[in-house]
């Protein structure tokens, strides 16, 4: 696991490249008016992407994955045939 001052700085410098805030990593456990709608990302699903990540070693890999995200991102609301049916 990584030292909690590695990740911080890591979550840091990544969302200092999607210039978003680091509390995007963070789901808020609700506020005090008892909402618990939380923020964009959950930490877990983020640290699993990116272990994810690192575990493509071929680029051909890497750029199926990015060629997905890319799909995901432009089309969010779009149902795939196999959820649909399932």
């Amino acid at each position: 696991m990584i030292p909690t001052v590695q990740a911080d700085a890591l979550l840091g410098r990544l969302a200092q490249a999607l210039g978003r805030p680091v509390d995007i990593f963070v789901r808020e456990s609700g506020s005090e008016s008892g909402d618990a709608s939380g923020l964009d990302c959950d930490v877990l699903p983020a640290l699993e992407l990116l272990r994810l990540w690192d575990a493509l070693r071929e680029p051909r890999s890497r750029q199926r994955v990015l060629a997905a995200a890319r799909q995901e991102a432009r089309n969010p609301h779009a149902i795939r045939a196999e959820e649909a049916a399932g």
